[in-house]
């Protein structure tokens, strides 16, 4: 009776491109007659490499597709695209790109993670456009180093490369982007880390008040990324709380603690390097936004959840074939003395509603919160024909998320990549589409 290994191997090309590269693994090793023809068969691995864009050897030093993906894409490369925190109130945005290290590797691509900041430095109109901060790159040993024993090698540094003096960056004179090293192996660094699912959240408690409650990050949520998995890296509890040790009086360790919650995906933690050692990379300086609470979540460590970037291009407002879909993605809106905060648009069309949730909130409305929706059945009479107005309803909070309200708002799609949400007759907030196409910071585009 014919086999699997009876098949033509134009025929098994086409079934490995529909099978994980795990699947095909297991598959070659299940015959000598097909293990040892094909696992070095760059024909075989080139599939998954260009699932990332990569199909030219020559940009990795011709390397093969088989050590490209295996030493890697295969591990590291599910953490391509946008990261989202659960970081109390504020939240937080980290970004992975593969891009080419002219710095390091003569041009070789690297995954390279970014953290945003809306700094509004520099900026002319509000919303402001975020700021990027270089933190950590994975990638090949760099040539430098490189031997014929560890050419080959995947390694994680921490420099830190940013556009503007973070306070903690040393340089003399120097034009940006300013670097601060990680030591090379003499100082402490951070460190990688993927959170199996788990249904514990915080709670922050003390003797003065309620505990604050603060929008779980589910699966369920409109702005999480399905299509995406994790890096292939071994699976933990969720983060410790640290020890505060930059606390002068004394608060008991239950203040900040876990509490059962609803179930949460698999995410991303990033730890800083351990009390007491020396280091250069400060992480809650990257990924902890200030915040009237913030002193209180010091000892936190965020997890990170992958986060959608749809890319559609969006319909104009005007038209009559105008869709509501178009919208979702990514929008900035200015939140006064908040400064700018991300949004995920999302489009319901059972409810006939567009319904914008914070990725970045405040201590009023925090991250994970849907701001204001708009009710798509019935466009305001007498608003300017070019654009597209509706009803709806904005949420208002005291410090702490506490005693929300709704208000009527009125939600102006005024052109494919601007949105006006009227609060009052005397208030209005500006949200603009979020394209993120630029360069490596430091870099021209």
């Amino acid at each position: 009776m014919p086999t699997a290994l009876d098949l033509p191997y134009d025929v098994l090309r086409e079934i490995f491109t529909r099978l994980s590269a795990v699947d095909v693994f297991n598959f070659l090793s299940c015959s000598r007659k097909l293990y040892y023809p094909l696992i070095d068969d760059d024909s075989v691995w080139y599939i998954f490499c260009a699932r990332y864009g990569i199909t030219d050897t020559s940009v990795f030093h011709k390397r093969s597709f088989r050590t490209i993906y295996g030493r890697l894409l295969h591990r590291y490369g599910p953490l391509l695209g946008l990261w989202c925190s659960d970081y109390p109130f504020r939240g937080n945005i980290v970004e992975f790109r593969l891009l080419p290290d002219s710095w390091l590797r003569r041009g070789e691509p690297i995954i390279v993670g970014d953290v945003w900041e809306f700094s509004g430095l520099g900026a002319m109109q509000r919303p402001y456009l975020p700021k990027y901060l270089e933190f950590v790159q994975i990638g090949f040993t760099s040539w430098k180093k490189s031997s014929p024993q560890n050419a080959n090698d995947v390694k994680v540094s921490w420099h830190v490369r940013s556009e503007r003096d973070l306070g903690f960056l040393v340089h003399n004179g120097i034009p940006p982007p300013w670097v601060r090293m990680d030591g090379d192996g003499r100082l402490a660094t951070p460190t990688l880390h993927v959170i199996a699912p788990s249904n514990l959240t915080l709670e922050l408690g003390n003797y003065f008040a309620e505990p604050l409650v603060i929008p779980e990050m589910l699966a369920s949520a409109p702005w999480y990324d399905h299509t995406r998995g994790i890096p292939r890296l071994p699976q933990e509890d969720v983060p410790p709380i640290l020890e505060n040790h930059d606390r002068w009086f004394f608060r008991s360790s239950k203040t900040l603690h876990y509490v059962d919650g609803a179930p949460k995906p698999a995410a991303l933690a990033f730890f800083p390097p351990p009390h007491g050692q020396p280091s250069d990379v400060r992480l809650p300086d990257l990924h902890n936004p200030p915040h009237y609470f913030s002193s209180e979540y010091q000892p936190f460590i965020p997890r990170y959840f992958p986060l959608r970037f749809p890319t559609e291009q969006a319909d104009d407002p005007a038209s009559p074939q105008w869709r509501p879909s178009s919208v979702e993605g990514l929008w900035l809106g200015d939140y006064g003395v908040h400064g700018t905060e991300c949004l995920f648009l999302a489009h319901d069309p059972e409810a006939s509603a567009i319904r914008a949730w914070k990725v970045t909130g405040d201590v009023h409305v925090p991250r994970g919160a849907c701001t204001w929706d708009a009710s798509l059945r019935e466009r305001v009479a007498g608003a300017d024909p070019a654009s597209r107005t509706y009803e709806g309803k904005g949420i208002l909070a005291q410090r702490g998320f506490s005693m929300s309200t709704t208000t009527p708002v009125q939600v102006t799609f005024a052109t494919r990549d601007e949105i006006i949400v009227a609060w009052s007759p005397a208030y209005d907030t500006r949200f603009i589409r979020y394209k993120g196409d630029r360069a490596r910071v430091g870099e021209a585009s």
